[in-house]
């Protein structure tokens, strides 16, 4: 991938100082994806160093400085934006993370995301663009080794921190006041923002909440997840991965074509409804 935007920045201009921050924090969860695959680091030491990587991601210079409405409250004060910037930059990369358990599963999610992002961004900053369609094809280059039962290769920690990483800076760079995004005029930021991650979000909540109520630490490893209920039920790994991939993308449609007609609370009503419906029909 650093090749291919290396070759890139010969023919268009390629964004690179204004990013350099948010690179390095890339960059640092890289190794420390790297070095977890290798050693396994222990979570809290992991948790620190991802807190680090957040530190540095702060310095690029952007936040979550409003809250688009949401509450009926726009701007933010620095003392608030700054830890909230921080706690949605924990919650993405370790949601990414944590449902990284089917063949194919994390790389659907990041590509539907890097896709609906890549679209947004070439309409608003195009100089940007050009990184969305290198990432999307590194990774439906690596799905068809993940799908393969003979020469399979994992996304690891190395990749799901690496992806997590970008998606993050992405939500942030999105929820920034001071960024002009074109869904403006379509949706609200954060249920953008939201929707765009809705499974790992909600899978990653709902297997914190039944950990911490069953007594266990909230990290633990287990088949507690969504996903996991597919695979029991009999779902071959890559029907299970597509049929979440196809539910989020229905979700993120329906939601984009009624927000003008119902607006938000209607429409977190809706999405909430349609999460249940899933649940009992699919996942159950």
């Amino acid at each position: 991938m650093c090749v291919c935007m290396a070759i890139i920045g010969f023919f268009v201009e390629v964004q690179v100082e204004p990013f350099a921050f948010a690179y390095l924090s890339v960059f640092f969860m890289t190794l420390v994806g790297l070095a977890d695959d290798f050693y396994n680091i222990r979570y809290r030491e992991k948790f620190f160093l991802q807190i680090f990587a957040g530190l540095i991601l702060l310095q690029a210079g952007y936040s979550i400085d409003s809250f688009h409405g949401v509450f009926g409250i726009y701007e933010i004060p620095k003392w608030i934006s700054s830890p909230l910037t921080l706690l949605v930059f924990l919650i993405v990369v370790n949601a990414l993370n944590l449902v990284d358990g089917l063949d194919g599963l994390a790389s659907l999610i990041s590509i539907k995301f890097l896709v609906v992002m890549g679209g947004v961004v070439l309409i608003s900053f195009n100089t940007m663009f050009v990184f969305f369609p290198v990432l999307i094809g590194a990774l439906l280059g690596f799905l068809l080794h993940n799908f393969s039962s003979i020469k399979k290769v994992f996304l690891g920690d190395t990749g799901s921190l690496f992806i997590g990483t970008i998606m993050a800076f992405f939500v942030i760079f999105v929820l920034d006041s001071s960024n002009q995004i074109v869904t403006d005029d379509y949706i609200s930021r954060p249920l953008f923002c939201v929707l765009l991650l809705l499974y790992p979000l909600s899978d990653t909540l709902r297997a914190v909440v039944l950990r911490v109520y069953r007594k266990k630490s909230p990290f633990v490893a287990d088949r507690i997840h969504l996903h996991h209920r597919l695979a029991d039920k009999g779902y071959e790994h890559w029907a299970a991965s597509l049929t979440v991939f196809a539910l989020s993308i229905f979700t993120l449609s329906i939601n984009l074509f009624l927000y003008q007609y119902i607006g938000l609370i209607l429409c977190v009503i809706l999405t909430i409804c349609l999460m249940l419906t899933f649940f009992y029909l699919i996942f159950k």
